[in-house]
């Protein structure tokens, strides 16, 4: 194999790995969108089943990167600035990204005022007025016996 096949064939597969991240970073764009509707529904059932989800994304996101990383190397040393589609990739994923981590920081404040809410309605209920039962009142310490 030729240096300009080996080339090629670093080229391809760097392309074709950036095309698969590009698909998990659309695929977890559209799960954030999908828990931002769920927290405003207030459905913890497909909250908890999206944050499975999303962490599933996250691993396999992780692990094209750690192939990822090797491959755009052996790509700087094989196109020295000589080739434009890897840059055009790599832009659109660095935006995703972007997106992403806005997406991301919009969900977890969302979450939080939720929470904030859920502890205002339980001091309420700790506070909620109680009737004293009558049975309740004072009683005395002491008895006289002597008369």
């Amino acid at each position: 194999m030729s240096q300009n096949e080996k080339n090629v064939a670093i080229l391809k597969r760097l392309r074709e790995m950036l095309a698969r991240q590009r698909d998990r970073f659309d695929a977890y764009l559209r799960l954030l969108e999908r828990q931002k509707d769920a927290i405003d529904e207030r459905d913890t059932g497909k909250l908890l089943d999206q944050v499975e989800m999303e962490r599933s994304i996250i691993a396999e996101v992780k692990s094209l990167r750690k192939v990822i990383a090797p491959l755009e190397a052996l790509y700087q040393a094989a196109y020295p600035g000589t080739e434009n589609t890897v840059p055009r990739l790599q832009a659109t994923l660095d935006v995703m990204a972007q997106t992403i981590a806005a997406h991301n920081a919009r969900n977890r404040q969302m979450l939080r005022d939720r929470m904030q809410e859920l502890r205002q309605e339980i001091n309420a209920l700790h506070a909620w007025p109680r009737a004293t039962p009558q049975f309740s009142a004072v009683s005395p310490n002491l008895v006289d016996i002597t008369t």
